[in-house]
């Protein structure tokens, strides 16, 4: 029996998706050419790209599993009318077996640090777009060289599109849109507003939604992440006016490189959610943030913010 293996380096990629079993919705449909397919984050769909005249004119099946690998890794997604790459998929190898009709999908740690929906519908992308091939029947997936397992523990094994539900993102799927204000950091150290859309199911989560948001940094060309990519939001809700947020993070990260990035991620948070109110109704207004870390406020943060403070829109920190 002949095995056939390639291993793809797909440069240092980021944090983004994938996940055990589920579903999604497929928009675009196939019309009999070979197809691409990513996840729509925002509608918690599926929409699918021809795949083109480059790959029509690969050779070997090897190179056509390669080309429709590198495609997905630069996680595509629908902006206005453009698709354009986001957050790269942590793709840290590829392993074709041809004989076994299957590709193993290799992830790096950051899979971990996934939504579930985001997990599920990229996944599901992969699946869709190798299994379209007349060679390969299933895809394995692995973090780093464990095999990928349901929450207890059971590995999940190849996985084939009949494993896929679609129609069936998630018991609350994500329904009611909104524009979030992010703010982000352009070249002079500025705090700059990107909009972004989101769909959630519950109104009442949109403060934790965007403080996720801004961590995956930002889309539009010239602004850097405001946040550390490896922070957790543990809760945020607003009271009174007062949004309290809870997040876990690394006090001594590299991201911190001076006092003045850790005073600009704090007004990214409170300036992104004082604008909140600007696009809903159904909250009180955002006039302050109060912060914990683990839930705790009295740690040493900077000498100038003390985080017992609650903290309120400050725009000397915005740029154009």
């Amino acid at each position: 029996m002949k095995k056939q293996q390639g291993k793809i380096g797909l440069f240092l990629l980021l944090v983004v998706l994938i996940s055990l079993s589920g579903c999604t919705k497929t928009t675009i449909q196939s019309d009999g050419s070979p197809q691409i397919y990513y996840f729509d984050t925002t509608k918690g769909e599926l929409f699918s790209q021809p795949l083109g005249a480059a790959f029509l004119s690969l050779g070997t099946d090897q190179e056509k599993v390669e080309y429709i690998i590198n495609e997905l890794a630069m996680n595509k997604n629908i902006q206005g009318n453009t698709l354009v790459a986001i957050n790269p998929m942590p793709i840290i190898g590829v392993t074709t077996n041809i004989n076994d009709r299957m590709v193993q999908i290799k992830f790096s740690n950051d899979y971990n640090n996934l939504a579930t929906q985001e997990r599920i519908g990229i996944r599901a992308a992969i699946v869709y777009s190798l299994t379209q091939l007349d060679f390969i029947d299933s895809v394995d997936f692995y973090i780093e060289d464990s095999p990928l397992t349901t929450s207890t523990g059971k590995v999940i094994g190849p996985i084939s599109q009949a494993n896929i539900k679609l129609n069936v993102l998630e018991p609350n799927p994500a329904t009611t849109p909104y524009t979030l204000p992010l703010y982000f950091v352009n070249a002079e150290g500025k705090l700059v507003k990107e909009e972004r859309g989101v769909r959630v199911s519950d109104p009442t989560s949109v403060e934790k939604l965007l403080i996720e948001e801004l961590i995956k940094g930002p889309n539009s060309e010239g602004l850097s992440a405001s946040l550390p990519s490896d922070m957790k939001v543990n809760d945020a809700t607003t009271t009174n006016g007062v949004c309290q947020v809870d997040l876990s993070f690394d006090l001594k990260s590299k991201f911190f490189t001076s006092p003045e990035v850790k005073e600009r991620m704090i007004y990214a948070i409170v300036n992104s959610l004082t604008e909140i109110p600007k696009l809903r109704t159904d909250i009180p207004k955002i006039k302050k943030v109060a912060f914990l870390v683990d839930g705790k406020s009295d740690i040493e943060f900077t000498k100038e913010i003390d985080l017992r403070d609650t903290f309120e829109r400050n725009e000397a920190y915005i740029g154009e």
